[in-house]
């Protein structure tokens, strides 16, 4: 009985331990040998030119595989949509552990023209085992449809001038999308403004006028319109965008160069609100993609003619009224007035502002026979239809009674002419400077004239002024109270030194016109040391020592400011001195006579300066 109970025992050990094993392979066997599959599809077999259809291809629990290579055919563009995607998931039902596992490759396939398209087949591999798709047949339709969506450009001529503004506007027609579920039947102008694609969209010349309406979040300017269709009047939304396109380079300018893309509503439908907006609302379902470009606009580009071109012409294309006024109008030879010039644009159409140059004063004889002109061009400020222009004159002769007429010459695209617009003559009043003698300034004397020393001959020479041979030899000496005391007392001073260096430094940085103060003199002798012998550098080095005095712009200042300055001081007599000996330098530096050939009085200049210096402290 024991050894048959034995038995049993072993006999049911043995057969739990087998099924135990059954079960083990039962499961894992189809976990490692489950075959993979190759599986493929299409989003549609049906778009329109510029919305690809998506191809999709999926490897499910395959070990290995080969990247497919998907062939294109004529007319077709086969582009990756972007790095394959995976995905996996384990299941456990009963017991049983279930794996699986998916790699998916997509791909974008568009046409370049609307038409019917047979895409090849080919082959995909997996595991070893291949798997061919067959061929498909796949149709575009046209985006172009004058139906719902037009464009125009308008307002530009066929022929334009360098230096020119072509005004044109763009001219979007949308025809609404009409539903009963929506208010009135139609979608509003804003909605159906919104759904074009801005970013896909080719604008071409109004590009910018684009970027800012969507940075500012505006709207364009909208009317309704109502067309001719099918027999019938329909009405359509009108929205104009407007553009200045500066002409700068001459040949053919097109302006066609616009493709405007819109997914346009096709069916809508009740969304589902949140929990926080119950409330369902109308959004679009389903739309298509739609395009339309203006047809070919071309503008001719010219450059104005050379026949009749004015030599005081400085590129103006337009039609233009000019203005001057002078200040000051009372001076002395030499002494600057500056011109205020004023080009106001009287045209129908805008005029290129910010490129408009100065007139060419240096070009006009009548103003260059009185006055000393430059001949560099100023820059310009633009407001509204205008822009202002400064320059600086002198006059060369106390005979000069008034500013000419000056001439402001333009190309009048509508004539295709040259015109002159001329300023109005303005009456100035032109003295001499008067000679100032060097002692009127307080100088010392000009004789050169040195009172003689006795000098005599004492033999021995150096050494006869030593009367003992004991002071040659070295005295030895020990350092002293005082030499202590100075030891102890110099770290503080250099210490109070520096700390006073900072404090100055401090001090310079928050008032500089202090700076400027202390460092007249300086600055004055570095600029004398540059104008050496030119009677302009000099005035200028005069009248910039006045503005670091006073704190007042160097650049700007006039003799008259700083004669004014010195004046207001209290020192009248002394802003005399200075006055007329500025303009003793300027009138040697532009008067067109023999005085020019003079060298400037460079110590009178610097006696002058020493004692403005004393007396303006």
């Amino acid at each position: 009985m024991k050894r048959l109970f034995h038995n049993t025992q072993i006999f049911r050990f043995s057969y739990r331990v087998s099924v135990l094993i059954v079960c083990t392979l039962a499961v894992a066997i189809p976990a490692s040998l489950r075959a993979g599959t190759v599986k493929h599809g299409l989003s549609s077999q049906t778009s329109w030119v510029g919305s690809p259809i998506t191809l999709e291809i999926v490897f499910e629990n395959a070990r290995s595989h080969e990247a497919p290579a998907v062939p294109s055919a004529p007319g077709l563009h086969v582009s990756s949509g972007g790095t394959p995607s995976r995905s996996s998931s384990v299941s456990i039902i009963n017991g049983h552990r279930t794996e699986q596992s998916a790699l998916t490759y997509r791909f974008l396939i568009d046409a370049s023209e609307p038409g019917e398209y047979k895409l090849p087949s080919f082959e995909l591999h997996a595991d070893d085992r291949t798997y061919e798709m067959a061929p498909v047949q796949l149709t575009f339709q046209a985006t172009i449809d004058p139906s719902l969506i037009r464009a125009q450009i308008t307002g530009t001529p066929s022929e334009a001038w360098i230096g020119d503004i072509l005004p044109a506007t763009l001219r979007i027609l949308m025809k609404p999308f009409k539903d009963r579920q929506l208010p009135d039947g139609s979608m509003s102008a804003a909605a159906m403004w919104k759904q074009i694609n801005f970013a896909e969209s080719q604008w071409g010349p109004f590009h910018e006028a684009i970027v800012e309406m969507l940075e500012e979040n505006k709207f364009p300017a909208m009317t309704i319109v109502r067309l001719d269709a099918q027999n019938e009047t329909e009405r359509w939304y009108a929205y104009d965008i407007s553009s200045n396109i500066r002409l700068l380079s001459e040949g053919e300018l097109d302006l066609s160069d616009v493709l405007i893309r819109m997914n346009y509503p096709v069916q809508i439908g009740r969304h589902s609100g949140s929990f926080f907006s119950p409330m369902s609302r109308l959004a679009i379902v389903s739309e298509r993609p739609i395009t339309a470009s203006p047809g070919l606009v071309q503008v001719m580009v010219n450059t104005p003619p050379t026949h009749g071109r004015p030599a005081t012409w400085s590129g103006a294309v337009g039609q233009f009224r000019f203005d001057v006024t002078a200040s000051p109008t009372d001076v002395v030879v030499g002494e600057p007035i500056t011109l205020t010039m004023q080009i106001t644009d009287v045209a129908d159409g805008p005029a290129d502002l910010e490129l408009l140059q100065a007139p060419k004063l240096d070009e006009d004889e009548a103003l260059t026979t009185s006055f000393r002109v430059p001949d560099d061009r100023p820059g310009g400020v633009v407001s509204n239809r205008a822009k202002t222009f400064t320059q600086s004159i002198r006059p060369v002769s106390s005979d000069v009674t008034i500013i000419p007429p000056i001439p402001f010459a333009y190309f009048d695209p509508l004539t295709k002419k040259y015109d002159i617009a001329f300023s109005r003559p303005i009456d100035v009043s032109v003295t001499t400077s008067m000679q100032l003698d060097a002692t009127s300034m307080g100088s010392p004397s000009q004789s050169g004239e040195v009172a003689a020393e006795e000098v005599t001959l004492v033999r021995g020479g150096l050494l006869a002024n030593y009367t003992s041979p004991k002071l040659l030899l070295t005295q030895p000496s020990r350092p002293g109270i005082a030499w202590l005391a100075g030891i102890m007392v110099a770290p503080p001073l250099a210490f109070g030194l520096l700390a006073g260096i900072r404090s100055r430094r401090a001090s310079d940085q928050r008032d500089p016109k202090r700076r400027r103060f202390r460092n007249a003199q300086r600055r004055f002798e570095e600029r004398m040391s540059i104008a050496q012998s030119h009677p302009d550098a000099a005035a200028q080095a005069v009248r910039a020592y006045v503005a670091d005095r006073f704190g007042l712009p160097e650049d700007a200042i006039t003799s008259r400011e700083a004669a004014a300055a010195v004046h207001d001081a209290g020192h009248s007599e002394l802003a005399i001195i200075l006055q007329s000996q500025l303009a003793e330098l300027e009138r040697m530096s532009y008067a067109g006579d023999t005085a020019t050939t003079q060298e400037p009085p460079i110590q009178a200049v610097r006696d002058l300066v020493r004692r403005l210096g004393t007396d303006l402290r």
